[in-house]
């Protein structure tokens, strides 16, 4: 610890590295909480708001609103691993690079490994024919 704190006294640069680093780390902390707190409001408001509305005697509630609210409930739950995942940085470049794996191999399907089975497979189809 005494040699960090001699590093950043020495170093200006350092200091201001780490107050950068430190920065990025809040704004991605802000970030995804302030996601979820915001999927959480959108997704629970709508069935509290039904739920308490139906409290009230003389409110009547469409039947298909009830049931949209409490997908849409039940929605966040099952969208909370997706976000989770999508919202680390490991996780996202992981995924992007299969996609683009994916992707690369749908998008030239005959320059893989087995490319020169299909170029066979084609010369003796045209010989048959």
């Amino acid at each position: 610890m005494q040699t960090l704190f001699l590093l950043v006294d020495i170093h200006p640069s350092v200091k201001q590295r780490c107050l950068a680093e430190q920065k990025r780390r809040k704004q991605r902390a802000t970030k995804k909480i302030s996601i979820f707190i915001g999927s959480f409001i959108i997704c629970f408001a709508p069935y509290v708001i039904t739920r308490l509305t139906e409290l009230l005697p003389h409110v009547g509630i469409n039947q298909h609103w009830g049931i949209v609210s409490k997908c849409l409930t039940y929605s966040k739950a099952a969208s909370d691993p997706f976000a989770y995942s999508l919202l680390r940085q490991q996780y996202k470049k992981v995924l992007i690079s299969i996609a683009n794996r994916l992707l690369r191999r749908d998008l030239y399907p005959s320059s893989g490994p087995n490319s020169s089975l299909d170029t066979e497979n084609d010369y003796c189809l045209q010989r048959i024919s």
